[in-house]
């Protein structure tokens, strides 16, 4: 494993270091596609970032029972995420001693530098525009079947029947749990043009390359966190970015198998 490269040259000159909070999703999104860190590291990272580091000091002070209990994982498993997410150069570990001193955690500079140059180059890019010109709505909390779209609830019977310390636990069971996911039929343009953009926005793939696409009644459509994206700064956009963050390894998993399978052929 290694620390992501820092920008070297014209590019060092022209970048500049963010502040963690503005360059938190360009972070998720390199450290999804980092091939060197597995699953457990990388939905242990999503955690202490999204749910503790704090947006001035850029520190965290979980324990590992804490993070333990909130990922469905044995405190093994975080220690051996932990460790591996220092080594690969994107938490800075400043352990403590267990008495009024819990164990720090920080993104490194060299990985925040990272995160800032893709900022800096996504904020030059023009975004997806919606098809048909219209602005973002809100979702319509109240309407369940006005569009066509149905509700899923989670699985209620299969979480509790789930061990508690799974070691192969998924990476997103626990964030998914508390998200209610809304079935979209492709067939409704608009509101997928729209999730597209916002996706663009926040410089995510776009639909298709999510593992999303279900059917209902013979219909396709896409499992979503609502039927129209989030209005920005509401506690639903944060709900929405942790639903698709989660769901990044997986593609970036494909993507490398795909170049792997093209260079055997």
């Amino acid at each position: 494993m290694h620390a992501p490269s820092l920008p070297s040259g014209k590019e060092a000159r022209m970048s500049e270091r963010r502040p963690f909070r503005e360059v938190k999703l360009q972070w998720l999104r390199l450290l999804s596609c980092d091939a060197n860190i597995n699953d457990n590291a990388k939905c242990v990272a999503l955690y202490i970032v999204t749910a503790h580091v704090n947006g001035h000091t850029e520190k965290a002070w979980p324990s590992y029972k804490t993070i333990a209990e909130a990922t469905g994982k044995s405190v093994k498993s975080i220690q051996r995420a932990i460790r591996d997410l220092e080594l690969g150069g994107w938490l800075s570990v400043q352990r403590g001693n267990g008495v009024g001193h819990n164990t720090e955690y920080c993104p490194t500079d060299a990985s925040i530098l990272k995160a800032s140059e893709l900022r800096e180059k996504t904020d030059k890019s023009v975004p997806l525009a919606p098809s048909e010109g219209g602005q973002i709505c809100p979702e319509r909390r109240s309407d369940v079947s006005g569009e066509g779209g149905q509700i899923c609830p989670p699985n209620l019977e299969k979480e509790k029947n789930k061990k508690p310390n799974a070691r192969e636990a998924r990476a997103n069971e626990a964030p998914r749990r508390s998200i209610p996911v809304v079935v979209l039929p492709t067939a409704q343009t608009r509101q997928v043009d729209e999730w597209n953009a916002w996706l663009a926005e926040k410089t995510l793939p776009d639909l298709a390359r999510f593992n999303l696409a279900t059917s209902v009644n013979g219909s396709s459509g896409y499992q979503l966190p609502g039927r129209w994206p989030p209005e920005d700064g509401s506690d639903k956009e944060q709900d929405c970015l942790t639903y698709f963050l989660n769901r990044l390894p997986a593609i970036a998993h494909e993507a490398a198998s795909q170049a792997a399978y093209r260079q055997a052929a």
